[in-house]
């Protein structure tokens, strides 16, 4: 009897030490394959007001966006990547925008925008320059480096703004090739009406967009040259859209040079295609606590009604702006804008204005904390500035940009 009862004792002891083996073992696995998460991301709020000489009344607007990345590592192969944001507008005149799609009420809530999926992907990589992704994708070509203005390449980008596609990405020493079905904004499919050369409204279609993209980064002694090209078919008869072009990225020593030379045309298979060339220039100096940035934009355009120029939130076929700054510390720079800008698409059109005044870029560069503030004045000239609505009078610009990130 008593030799059975320590038989059991022994077995049930020698049961719990091989299960708590089994359990070391097992969580000693799960911990191995158990992703590691990296969160990182960034936040802007921005506060604009307008005054315009002619009025008494100052009127303000907002952005707030909140962008948050997570990145999973599996292993060192397999990766992914997924992106919430959070993003709310408030700007004059824009509900009266035709085709303008400002989401809903909560979602583009300038102060508490809603938070809302950004896409995700999924990446195997074979080495550093090597790396394959299946998911949510989204590329640009020839971002405009040297003005304040048009920082975001979602809006603005000289050769091509931001696309977003759900499809394929293959990159390779430099070279990189995009294929996919187009998403959100980047999947309609609108047809423009004319009659006798006059606008007659568009409808748009979903669900029918695909698109081609391929870049390669040439480096030469440092140098980078990068042409670009783009397809992008909406299956619809007589229209389809065409990108091609060259990025230019130059340093020596204190100098540097941007510049993109960019082809767009649109109809490709109709016997009226619609093209437009682009010439960006961005030049700089940087020595000591000095510098100066420029950037000069030209289109060369075959219609303007009928062209497709949506490379800027602000479109116009010539703009050129001047930037010198000085550093008064390692926290604090102050920065004088001066530009000049047609405001139209058309030569024909007298709508010029320019725009002076001052910026201050406060920094903790340790911290990613930035601050800018802004005083400018928008002075239009020029014969065909219409007189209601007082946009032919001078106007100031105030604003605040506060942004950090993490």
């Amino acid at each position: 009897m008593g030799r059975s009862i320590c038989k059991k004792i022994l077995l049930c002891i020698m049961n719990k030490i091989i299960l708590s083996c089994v359990l070391l073992f097992a969580g000693v696995a799960f911990s191995e394959i158990r992703p590691k998460l990296d969160l990182s991301g960034m936040v802007m709020v921005h506060a604009y007001a307008d005054w315009n000489t002619d009025e008494s009344k100052v009127t303000h607007r907002f952005e707030s966006m909140l962008d948050l990345d997570f990145d999973l590592r599996f292993n060192d192969r397999w990766s992914a990547w997924l992106e919430l944001e959070a993003m709310g507008m408030a700007m004059n005149g824009m509900e009266d925008m035709e085709g303008m799609d400002m989401g809903d009420e909560s979602s583009m809530d300038p102060v508490n925008p809603a938070v809302v999926f950004n896409g995700a992907y999924i990446q195997y990589t074979r080495s550093e320059r090597t790396f394959f992704r299946v998911g949510d994708l989204k590329f640009f070509e020839g971002i405009f480096k040297n003005y304040y203005d048009f920082g975001d390449p979602r809006d603005d980008a000289a050769g091509i703004s931001q696309k977003t596609i759900r499809g394929l990405e293959f990159q390779w020493n430099g070279l990189q090739f995009d294929i996919g079905f187009g998403t959100a904004g980047n999947d309609q499919s609108c047809h423009y009406h004319f009659m006798f050369g006059e606008y007659m409204g568009m409808d748009c279609l979903e669900g029918y967009t695909y698109e081609v993209h391929a870049a390669y980064d040439l480096e030469i002694a440092n140098q980078v040259f990068r042409p670009y090209f783009d397809y992008k078919s909406y299956q619809r008869k007589d229209y389809n859209e065409l990108y091609a072009g060259l990025d230019l990225s130059l340093a020596f020593g204190p100098f540097a040079f941007h510049g993109l030379y960019g082809f767009h045309s649109v109809f490709l298979a109709s016997d009226d295609a619609v093209s437009n060339h682009v010439l960006l220039v961005e030049p700089s100096f940087d020595i000591s606590r000095f510098c100066i940035v420029g950037s000069l934009f030209y289109a060369f355009i075959d219609d303007p009604v009928r062209t497709s120029l949506e490379i800027t939130s602000r479109p116009e076929y010539f703009f050129v702006a001047l930037e010198p700054s000085v550093a008064v510390n390692e926290y604090l720079s102050i920065g004088v804008p001066l530009e000049l800008h047609t405001n139209s698409l058309d030569k024909k059109d007298d709508l010029g204005s320019a725009r002076i005044g001052g910026r201050f870029y406060f920094n903790v560069p340790d911290f990613k904390i930035d601050i800018i503030s802004m005083v400018l004045v928008d002075i239009p000239y020029g014969d065909d500035w219409p007189s209601e609505g007082n946009k032919n009078d001078p106007s100031f610009i105030f604003g605040v940009e506060a942004m950090f990130d993490f």
